[in-house]
C-alpha cells in the first residue's frame, strides 16, 4: 500500500535552507513511493488559538481556516515532516500557531492519548543560522515534545546549522545525509 505523507514548512522563506531540506526530504520519499503533500505556512491563512478549549470535548477546533485543513491530513497521513528555522531560540509563529492548534488531536476523556490513529511517524527538521547548538534552542524540542504527545513516532531529527556561512544551496554533501535518514522507511 502506498503511504500518504505531509510536509509542513514553517519558514516564510520559500527556496532557501530550510524549505530546501523539505524539499529534499520530500524527493527521498517520493523516490520510494511515498505521495507527500507539501504544505507552506506563511502562504496559509493562519488563526492562532484562542485557548477557548471547546476542543476537549469534540476533538474537533472550532477555527475553520488553513491550520484545520492541514490537521485533517494528519489525521490520515502515514507521516509528517515538521520543518523550522530558529526565531529567537524556538519555531516560526506560523509552526507555532500549528503546534498549538494540534491540541484539539489530544484525547482528555480517561488521562491523555492521542485521538490520532496508531503508527504515525514523523522527522522534524530545525535550521538555525548561528554555529553552536544551544543557537538552535527549543526548536526541534518543542516540534518533537508535540508530536509525542500525540504518540507520532519520531524516527529520525535532523539539525542543521550555521546557514549563515554554510547555506543548504552550497553543501554537496546534505542530500546524501537527509537519504541515509530515511533509510528505514
Amino acid at each position: 500500500m502506498n503511504q500518504n505523507w505531509i510536509a509542513v514548512v514553517g519558514s516564510p522563506r520559500i527556496g532557501e535552507n530550510t524549505d530546501l531540506i523539505v524539499d529534499y526530504l520530500t524527493q527521498t520519499l517520493k523516490n520510494k513511493n511515498i505521495t507527500v503533500t507539501k504544505y507552506i505556512l506563511d502562504s496559509k491563512n493562519i488563526t492562532t488559538c484562542s485557548g477557548c478549549e471547546c476542543c476537549i470535548k469534540t476533538g474537533t477546533c472550532i477555527i475553520n481556516d488553513d491550520i484545520s485543513n492541514i490537521i485533517n491530513h494528519m489525521k490520515i497521513a502515514d507521516g509528517f515532516i515538521l520543518a523550522s528555522p530558529t526565531y529567537n531560540y524556538n519555531v516560526t509563529a506560523q509552526m507555532k500557531a500549528l503546534l498549538d492548534r494540534t491540541f484539539c488531536l489530544n484525547d482528555y476523556s480517561d488521562g491523555c492519548r492521542s485521538r490520532l490513529l496508531p503508527n504515525k511517524k514523523a522527522v522534524v527538521v530545525g535550521v538555525c543560522r548561528g554555529k553552536l547548538k544551544n543557537s538552535m534552542g527549543f526548536t526541534v524540542d518543542s516540534m518533537v515534545k508535540t508530536l509525542t504527545d500525540l504518540e507520532v513516532e519520531i524516527i529520525n531529527t535532523f539539525e542543521y546549522y550555521d546557514t549563515k556561512n554554510q547555506p543548504v544551496n552550497n553543501n554537496p554533501n546534505i542530500r546524501n545525509r537527509l537519504d541515509e535518514m530515511l533509510l528505514g522507511i
